[in-house]
């Protein structure tokens, strides 16, 4: 297999296969599926490992953003030589695809929701977010003391809460070596016409990156390289 298979199938037939295969597929991807398809055909070899794949993962990567009134759902999966990915679609259906485990990166670039330039941005394009802020500051604070407070309207924290129409995150997990879990995830907003990550720092601090959707598989390989490395420990 060279290049990845794609299949889209309708909730209930998706519950129904993965039924009848006996595997538990992640939930909250596609909601609206409350129950399996009956009579739907045999289970053919490469659907079967695809749902194998996706049901039982050596890593996973659930993914869910939000941009422009558009949300996204979805799951990547590792086991051996196989990456399987599913993604949830208007209309409760599902997208399906499997491919080569070494096309992670190149498959991980789907999750980045798209959203075309407008002519504003274009001519007049706002200046990247960047600045580091402690951890705590992202958090929403208590209305009850907060308000009594001077408010910051200048630095990346106000910023940030005024240019953020959109999120993307994503949440890396797999076994560790004790039968523990291991997880690593990765924020990014849409702030005014780009993208920011969201850089973990020492002393419980972030720092606030201009991105390009291209980057996005290098921000979650150290998390997928922990986990791919205490799997084979």
């Amino acid at each position: 297999m060279t290049a990845a298979r794609r299949l889209v199938l309708d909730g209930g037939e998706l519950l129904a296969y993965a039924d009848g295969l006996g595997l538990a597929l992640p939930p909250g991807i596609v909601p609206g599926a409350v129950g399996p398809a009956p009579g739907v055909p045999p289970v053919g070899a490469a659907l079967a490992v695809n749902l194998t794949v996706l049901a039982r993962p050596v890593v996973a990567v659930r993914v869910e953003a939000g941009i422009g009134g558009r949300a996204l759902r979805g799951w990547y999966a590792l086991a051996g030589m196989f990456g399987a990915s599913l993604f949830a679609l208007p209309g409760d259906r599902a997208e399906l695809s499997l491919f080569p485990a070494a096309e992670l990166g190149r498959e991980l670039l789907r999750a980045v929701p798209d959203e075309p330039a407008s002519l504003l941005s274009v001519l007049n394009p706002g200046e990247p977010l960047t600045g580091t802020v402690p951890l705590d500051e992202l958090r929403e604070p208590d209305p009850a003391w907060f308000s009594r407070l001077p408010q910051d309207t200048t630095g990346p924290v106000a910023r940030a809460r005024a240019v953020t129409h959109g999120t993307l995150s994503a949440l890396v997990t797999g076994r560790a070596p004790d039968s523990g879990v291991l997880a690593g995830r990765v924020v990014w907003l849409r702030t005014g016409d780009r993208w920011t990550g969201m850089r973990p720092m020492p002393g419980r601090t972030v720092r606030f990156e201009p991105v390009e959707p291209a980057d996005f598989p290098s921000w979650l390989a150290p998390a997928l390289a922990t986990v791919l490395a205490a799997s084979h420990g």
